[in-house]
Protein backbone atom coordinates (compact mmCIF):
# COMPACT_ATOMS: atom_id res chain seq x y z
CA UNK A 1 0.00 0.00 0.00
CA UNK A 2 1.41 3.47 -0.65
CA UNK A 3 0.94 6.51 1.28
CA UNK A 4 0.48 9.69 0.04
CA UNK A 5 1.63 12.22 2.10
CA UNK A 6 0.74 15.87 1.53
CA UNK A 7 2.47 19.16 1.88
CA UNK A 8 0.51 21.54 4.22
CA UNK A 9 1.85 24.92 4.07
CA UNK A 10 3.35 25.70 8.07
CA UNK A 11 4.58 29.42 9.32
CA UNK A 12 7.92 28.27 10.47
CA UNK A 13 10.82 30.40 12.79
CA UNK A 14 14.29 29.52 12.04
CA UNK A 15 17.35 30.72 13.82
CA UNK A 16 18.28 33.91 11.33
CA UNK A 17 22.31 33.87 12.07
CA UNK A 18 22.79 37.26 10.29
CA UNK A 19 20.56 39.40 12.31
CA UNK A 20 20.14 36.76 16.12
CA UNK A 21 16.93 36.71 15.61
CA UNK A 22 14.07 33.90 15.56
CA UNK A 23 12.68 35.10 11.65
CA UNK A 24 8.88 35.09 11.65
CA UNK A 25 8.35 32.54 8.93
CA UNK A 26 11.37 31.31 6.52
CA UNK A 27 10.99 34.98 4.61
CA UNK A 28 10.74 36.72 8.21
CA UNK A 29 7.94 38.60 6.54
CA UNK A 30 4.76 36.72 8.09
CA UNK A 31 3.66 39.76 10.43
CA UNK A 32 3.37 41.65 6.74
CA UNK A 33 1.97 39.00 4.75
CA UNK A 34 -1.06 38.85 7.41
CA UNK A 35 -1.21 42.62 7.62
CA UNK A 36 -1.79 42.76 3.85
CA UNK A 37 -4.16 39.77 3.58
CA UNK A 38 -6.57 41.66 5.81
CA UNK A 39 -6.22 44.96 4.66
CA UNK A 40 -6.59 43.41 1.10
CA UNK A 41 -9.67 41.73 2.17
CA UNK A 42 -13.28 43.87 2.55
CA UNK A 43 -14.43 41.24 5.35
CA UNK A 44 -11.24 40.63 7.13
CA UNK A 45 -10.66 44.47 7.63
CA UNK A 46 -14.34 45.01 8.56
CA UNK A 47 -14.55 42.04 11.22
CA UNK A 48 -11.38 43.19 12.32
CA UNK A 49 -12.21 46.45 13.26
CA UNK A 50 -15.00 45.02 15.18
CA UNK A 51 -13.57 42.67 16.72
CA UNK A 52 -11.41 45.86 18.23
CA UNK A 53 -14.72 47.56 19.23
CA UNK A 54 -15.70 44.85 21.52
CA UNK A 55 -12.20 44.89 23.04
CA UNK A 56 -12.39 48.82 24.19
CA UNK A 57 -16.09 48.56 25.01
CA UNK A 58 -17.18 52.03 25.00
CA UNK A 59 -13.83 52.86 26.52
CA UNK A 60 -12.92 53.44 30.24
CA UNK A 61 -14.52 56.61 30.94
CA UNK A 62 -14.75 59.81 29.79
CA UNK A 63 -12.29 60.91 31.93
CA UNK A 64 -9.91 57.95 31.90
CA UNK A 65 -10.02 57.27 28.03
CA UNK A 66 -8.55 61.08 27.87
CA UNK A 67 -5.29 60.15 30.30
CA UNK A 68 -2.35 61.21 28.50
CA UNK A 69 -0.04 58.19 29.12
CA UNK A 70 2.74 59.36 26.68
CA UNK A 71 3.50 63.00 26.24
CA UNK A 72 5.75 62.99 23.82
CA UNK A 73 3.50 61.23 21.40
CA UNK A 74 0.56 62.94 22.82
CA UNK A 75 -0.82 59.65 23.31
CA UNK A 76 -4.48 59.01 25.51
CA UNK A 77 -5.23 55.60 27.18
CA UNK A 78 -8.34 55.23 24.68
CA UNK A 79 -5.87 55.47 22.00
CA UNK A 80 -3.04 53.40 23.65
CA UNK A 81 -5.87 50.74 24.46
CA UNK A 82 -7.22 50.41 20.49
CA UNK A 83 -3.38 50.40 19.52
CA UNK A 84 -3.16 47.05 21.48
CA UNK A 85 -6.61 45.43 20.48
CA UNK A 86 -5.48 46.12 16.98
CA UNK A 87 -2.54 43.78 17.19
CA UNK A 88 -4.06 41.58 19.04
CA UNK A 89 -6.85 41.30 17.03
CA UNK A 90 -5.33 41.12 13.93
CA UNK A 91 -1.97 39.18 15.04
CA UNK A 92 -2.88 37.96 18.42
CA UNK A 93 0.16 39.37 19.85
CA UNK A 94 1.41 43.31 20.67
CA UNK A 95 5.09 44.32 21.20
CA UNK A 96 4.63 47.46 24.20
CA UNK A 97 7.58 49.61 24.53
CA UNK A 98 7.73 50.91 28.23
CA UNK A 99 10.15 53.71 29.58
CA UNK A 100 11.19 53.82 33.10
CA UNK A 101 12.59 56.96 35.27
CA UNK A 102 14.79 56.94 38.47
CA UNK A 103 12.09 56.08 40.86
CA UNK A 104 11.59 52.76 39.16
CA UNK A 105 8.06 54.21 37.84
CA UNK A 106 6.89 53.54 34.13
CA UNK A 107 7.04 57.06 32.69
CA UNK A 108 5.32 56.41 29.65
CA UNK A 109 4.48 53.45 27.32
CA UNK A 110 3.21 52.84 23.85
CA UNK A 111 2.89 49.99 21.36
CA UNK A 112 5.34 49.40 18.57
CA UNK A 113 4.57 48.24 15.21
CA UNK A 114 4.43 44.23 15.33
CA UNK A 115 6.25 43.93 12.33
CA UNK A 116 9.27 45.71 13.55
CA UNK A 117 9.94 43.43 16.39
CA UNK A 118 11.51 39.89 16.57
CA UNK A 119 12.56 37.45 19.32
CA UNK A 120 16.74 37.55 20.19
CA UNK A 121 18.42 34.47 20.96
CA UNK A 122 17.44 32.55 24.34
CA UNK A 123 19.85 31.46 27.18
CA UNK A 124 20.27 28.13 28.54
CA UNK A 125 16.99 28.50 30.31
CA UNK A 126 15.07 29.33 27.15
CA UNK A 127 14.55 32.95 28.29
CA UNK A 128 15.10 35.39 25.29
CA UNK A 129 16.32 38.83 27.39
CA UNK A 130 16.14 41.11 23.63
CA UNK A 131 13.87 42.24 21.41
CA UNK A 132 15.26 43.26 17.81
CA UNK A 133 14.07 46.03 17.08
CA UNK A 134 13.63 47.03 13.02
CA UNK A 135 12.14 49.16 10.06
CA UNK A 136 13.82 47.14 7.77
CA UNK A 137 13.08 43.37 7.87
CA UNK A 138 12.54 41.28 6.64
CA UNK A 139 16.79 40.88 6.03
CA UNK A 140 18.34 44.56 8.37
CA UNK A 141 21.79 44.14 8.84
CA UNK A 142 23.22 44.25 12.49
CA UNK A 143 23.45 47.90 12.51
CA UNK A 144 20.12 48.65 11.51
CA UNK A 145 18.72 46.97 14.58
CA UNK A 146 18.59 47.60 17.62
CA UNK A 147 18.58 45.70 20.70
CA UNK A 148 15.66 46.31 23.74
CA UNK A 149 15.43 44.56 27.03
CA UNK A 150 12.32 42.36 27.62
CA UNK A 151 9.79 43.65 30.42
CA UNK A 152 10.47 42.75 33.74
CA UNK A 153 9.62 45.43 36.63
CA UNK A 154 12.27 44.39 39.53
CA UNK A 155 14.25 47.35 40.37
CA UNK A 156 17.53 44.69 40.60
CA UNK A 157 16.61 43.78 36.59
CA UNK A 158 16.58 47.85 35.98
CA UNK A 159 19.57 48.73 37.87
CA UNK A 160 21.54 46.16 35.97
CA UNK A 161 20.32 46.92 32.60
CA UNK A 162 20.70 50.76 33.46
CA UNK A 163 24.41 50.32 34.51
CA UNK A 164 24.98 48.14 31.01
CA UNK A 165 24.04 50.88 28.82
CA UNK A 166 26.10 53.63 30.47
CA UNK A 167 23.38 55.64 32.87
CA UNK A 168 19.61 56.31 32.42
CA UNK A 169 20.23 58.86 29.88
CA UNK A 170 21.51 55.87 27.16
CA UNK A 171 18.59 53.38 28.81
CA UNK A 172 16.54 52.12 25.82
CA UNK A 173 13.50 50.93 28.37
CA UNK A 174 11.88 47.46 28.14
CA UNK A 175 9.63 45.77 25.56
CA UNK A 176 6.32 43.85 26.87
CA UNK A 177 6.03 41.03 24.44
CA UNK A 178 2.27 39.83 24.68
CA UNK A 179 2.28 36.32 23.28
CA UNK A 180 -1.23 34.34 22.63
CA UNK A 181 0.38 31.30 21.79
CA UNK A 182 2.46 30.24 24.47
CA UNK A 183 3.66 26.98 23.36
CA UNK A 184 5.43 29.15 19.99
CA UNK A 185 7.76 31.98 19.22
CA UNK A 186 5.19 34.14 17.60
CA UNK A 187 1.70 34.04 17.65
CA UNK A 188 0.02 32.42 14.70
CA UNK A 189 -2.24 35.73 13.63
CA UNK A 190 -5.82 34.98 13.53
CA UNK A 191 -6.30 35.24 9.81
CA UNK A 192 -3.49 31.87 9.54
CA UNK A 193 -6.52 29.67 9.29
CA UNK A 194 -8.14 31.40 6.61
CA UNK A 195 -5.23 33.43 4.59
CA UNK A 196 -6.01 31.46 0.92
CA UNK A 197 -9.86 32.78 1.95
CA UNK A 198 -9.00 36.28 2.77
CA UNK A 199 -6.74 36.02 -0.53
CA UNK A 200 -9.67 34.36 -2.56
CA UNK A 201 -11.57 37.14 -1.76
CA UNK A 202 -9.14 39.84 -2.83
CA UNK A 203 -8.67 38.31 -6.07
CA UNK A 204 -12.07 37.66 -6.79
CA UNK A 205 -12.56 41.85 -6.91
CA UNK A 206 -9.70 42.16 -8.86
CA UNK A 207 -10.55 39.24 -11.34
CA UNK A 208 -14.12 41.16 -12.17
CA UNK A 209 -12.37 44.75 -12.39
CA UNK A 210 -10.22 43.76 -14.73
CA UNK A 211 -13.24 41.49 -16.35
CA UNK A 212 -15.02 45.10 -16.49
CA UNK A 213 -11.85 47.13 -17.53
CA UNK A 214 -9.82 45.17 -19.97
CA UNK A 215 -12.43 42.58 -20.92
CA UNK A 216 -14.75 42.64 -24.09
CA UNK A 217 -17.58 43.02 -21.21
CA UNK A 218 -20.18 46.53 -22.48
CA UNK A 219 -18.19 46.63 -25.78
CA UNK A 220 -20.49 47.26 -29.39
CA UNK A 221 -19.57 44.84 -32.31
CA UNK A 222 -20.19 46.71 -35.73
CA UNK A 223 -20.42 44.15 -38.65
CA UNK A 224 -20.49 46.13 -42.11
CA UNK A 225 -19.47 44.70 -45.19
CA UNK A 226 -16.07 45.41 -47.04
CA UNK A 227 -15.36 48.98 -46.99
CA UNK A 228 -12.48 48.88 -49.49
CA UNK A 229 -12.72 46.67 -52.35
CA UNK A 230 -10.20 43.84 -53.31
CA UNK A 231 -9.62 44.98 -56.59
CA UNK A 232 -8.12 48.54 -55.79
CA UNK A 233 -4.41 48.59 -56.32
CA UNK A 234 -2.02 48.71 -53.49
CA UNK A 235 -0.42 52.16 -53.26
CA UNK A 236 -3.29 53.57 -55.41
CA UNK A 237 -5.17 57.16 -55.13
CA UNK A 238 -8.58 54.95 -55.11
CA UNK A 239 -7.19 52.23 -52.66
CA UNK A 240 -5.66 55.59 -50.33
CA UNK A 241 -9.57 57.31 -50.41
CA UNK A 242 -11.38 54.30 -49.72
CA UNK A 243 -9.36 53.47 -46.57
CA UNK A 244 -10.25 56.98 -46.01
CA UNK A 245 -13.80 56.90 -46.06
CA UNK A 246 -13.11 53.68 -43.97
CA UNK A 247 -11.94 55.60 -41.24
CA UNK A 248 -14.15 58.37 -41.25
CA UNK A 249 -17.27 55.60 -41.32
CA UNK A 250 -15.66 53.63 -38.23
CA UNK A 251 -14.94 57.00 -36.14
CA UNK A 252 -18.66 58.02 -36.90
CA UNK A 253 -20.20 54.84 -36.04
CA UNK A 254 -17.89 55.14 -32.25
CA UNK A 255 -18.95 59.07 -32.45
CA UNK A 256 -22.79 57.72 -32.67
CA UNK A 257 -22.69 55.43 -29.22
CA UNK A 258 -21.39 58.29 -27.23
CA UNK A 259 -18.23 59.49 -26.08
CA UNK A 260 -17.91 56.74 -22.93
CA UNK A 261 -17.62 53.70 -25.27
CA UNK A 262 -15.16 55.03 -27.18
CA UNK A 263 -12.31 52.44 -27.24
CA UNK A 264 -15.26 49.72 -26.76
CA UNK A 265 -16.20 49.43 -30.35
CA UNK A 266 -15.19 46.50 -32.26
CA UNK A 267 -15.43 46.99 -36.39
CA UNK A 268 -15.56 44.01 -38.37
CA UNK A 269 -15.93 43.52 -42.13
CA UNK A 270 -17.38 40.58 -43.76
CA UNK A 271 -19.40 39.52 -46.96
CA UNK A 272 -23.20 39.23 -46.44
CA UNK A 273 -25.64 38.31 -48.67
CA UNK A 274 -28.87 40.42 -49.69
CA UNK A 275 -29.75 44.15 -50.42
CA UNK A 276 -31.10 45.02 -47.30
CA UNK A 277 -29.64 47.30 -44.82
CA UNK A 278 -30.15 45.04 -42.28
CA UNK A 279 -28.19 42.48 -44.55
CA UNK A 280 -25.79 45.40 -44.68
CA UNK A 281 -24.88 46.05 -41.10
CA UNK A 282 -24.83 44.62 -38.03
CA UNK A 283 -24.70 46.11 -34.64
CA UNK A 284 -24.49 43.84 -31.43
CA UNK A 285 -23.46 44.50 -27.94
CA UNK A 286 -21.20 42.06 -25.74
CA UNK A 287 -22.77 40.60 -22.66
CA UNK A 288 -21.10 40.46 -19.35
CA UNK A 289 -19.14 36.74 -19.27
CA UNK A 290 -19.17 37.21 -15.49
CA UNK A 291 -20.99 34.18 -13.67
CA UNK A 292 -23.07 36.19 -10.61
CA UNK A 293 -24.62 32.46 -8.91
CA UNK A 294 -20.76 31.58 -8.60
CA UNK A 295 -19.17 34.74 -7.65
CA UNK A 296 -22.65 35.16 -4.65
CA UNK A 297 -21.27 31.15 -3.38
CA UNK A 298 -17.54 31.91 -3.46
CA UNK A 299 -17.65 34.90 -1.73
CA UNK A 300 -20.02 34.42 0.14
CA UNK A 301 -18.22 30.92 1.46
CA UNK A 302 -15.13 32.57 2.19
CA UNK A 303 -16.59 35.26 4.18
CA UNK A 304 -18.34 32.83 6.17
CA UNK A 305 -14.93 31.15 6.90
CA UNK A 306 -13.21 34.54 7.50
CA UNK A 307 -16.22 35.42 10.02
CA UNK A 308 -15.43 32.13 12.05
CA UNK A 309 -11.59 33.22 12.18
CA UNK A 310 -12.68 36.42 14.32
CA UNK A 311 -14.30 34.08 17.35
CA UNK A 312 -17.75 33.76 15.48
CA UNK A 313 -18.61 37.28 14.16
CA UNK A 314 -22.18 37.32 14.19
CA UNK A 315 -22.73 38.11 9.81
CA UNK A 316 -25.16 40.62 10.96
CA UNK A 317 -23.09 43.05 12.71
CA UNK A 318 -21.26 43.52 9.33
CA UNK A 319 -23.37 43.55 7.51
CA UNK A 320 -27.05 44.16 8.68
CA UNK A 321 -30.07 44.38 6.77
CA UNK A 322 -33.37 46.46 7.63
CA UNK A 323 -35.42 43.14 8.92
CA UNK A 324 -32.42 42.22 11.28
CA UNK A 325 -32.18 45.57 12.78
CA UNK A 326 -35.82 46.64 13.20
CA UNK A 327 -38.04 42.52 13.06
CA UNK A 328 -38.60 41.45 16.55
CA UNK A 329 -37.74 45.17 17.91
CA UNK A 330 -34.25 44.58 16.91
CA UNK A 331 -34.17 41.51 19.32
CA UNK A 332 -32.02 39.46 16.93
CA UNK A 333 -29.11 42.66 16.71
CA UNK A 334 -28.87 42.77 20.21
CA UNK A 335 -28.70 38.99 21.14
CA UNK A 336 -26.04 38.79 18.62
CA UNK A 337 -24.34 41.74 20.03
CA UNK A 338 -24.50 39.90 23.46
CA UNK A 339 -23.21 36.59 21.74
CA UNK A 340 -20.47 38.70 20.85
CA UNK A 341 -19.65 40.25 23.73
CA UNK A 342 -19.13 36.91 25.10
CA UNK A 343 -17.13 35.48 22.17
CA UNK A 344 -14.25 37.98 22.60
CA UNK A 345 -13.96 38.01 26.84
CA UNK A 346 -10.48 36.15 26.72
CA UNK A 347 -9.15 38.63 24.36
CA UNK A 348 -10.77 41.64 26.09
CA UNK A 349 -9.40 40.37 29.49
CA UNK A 350 -6.13 39.88 28.32
CA UNK A 351 -6.48 44.00 27.01
CA UNK A 352 -7.49 45.06 30.07
CA UNK A 353 -5.17 42.69 32.13
CA UNK A 354 -2.09 44.41 30.03
CA UNK A 355 -3.30 47.94 30.46
CA UNK A 356 -3.87 47.38 34.01
CA UNK A 357 -0.62 45.85 34.81
CA UNK A 358 0.52 48.53 33.39
CA UNK A 359 -0.50 51.51 35.13
CA UNK A 360 0.31 49.37 38.55
CA UNK A 361 3.84 50.67 38.18
CA UNK A 362 3.29 54.06 35.99
CA UNK A 363 3.95 57.56 37.60
CA UNK A 364 0.91 59.21 39.57
CA UNK A 365 -1.48 56.25 38.03
CA UNK A 366 -0.62 52.77 40.39
CA UNK A 367 -3.80 53.46 42.16
CA UNK A 368 -6.21 53.26 39.32
CA UNK A 369 -7.49 49.85 37.83
CA UNK A 370 -9.98 50.23 34.26
CA UNK A 371 -12.29 48.06 33.09
CA UNK A 372 -14.06 48.47 29.89
CA UNK A 373 -18.21 49.84 29.84
CA UNK A 374 -20.31 47.02 28.04
CA UNK A 375 -20.87 47.86 24.35
CA UNK A 376 -24.20 45.56 24.34
CA UNK A 377 -27.41 47.21 24.56
CA UNK A 378 -28.60 46.22 27.69
CA UNK A 379 -25.68 47.39 29.86
CA UNK A 380 -26.04 50.89 31.23
CA UNK A 381 -23.74 53.38 29.44
CA UNK A 382 -22.28 54.76 32.96
CA UNK A 383 -21.55 51.43 34.76
CA UNK A 384 -18.86 49.33 33.87
CA UNK A 385 -19.25 45.28 33.56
Amino acid sequence: MRTLLIDVWKRFTPWSKSTDVYANDTDNAYPERMDRLINNSVTAKSAAAIMVQYLIGRGYGTEIDSLIINKSKNLKLIDFADDVADDLVKQRGVFIHINWNALYQIADFSVMPYEWCRIGKKDSTDYSGKIAVSTDWPNPKKSQTELIDVYNPRKAVIDAQVQKAGGWEHYKGQILFVNMDTKLIYPLSRIDPVAEDCDSEAQASVYKNKLLRKGFFGNTLVVTRPLVGDGLEPGSRALQQAETEREVFQQAIKDSLGAQNTGGVLCLEMDFAGEKLDDAILIKQIESKIDDKLFNYTEASVRENILVAFNNLPAGLVKTNESALFGNSGEAIREMKRTYWENTCKERNLLTSVINQLLQHSQDLSSLVVQPLKLTDDAAPDNPQ
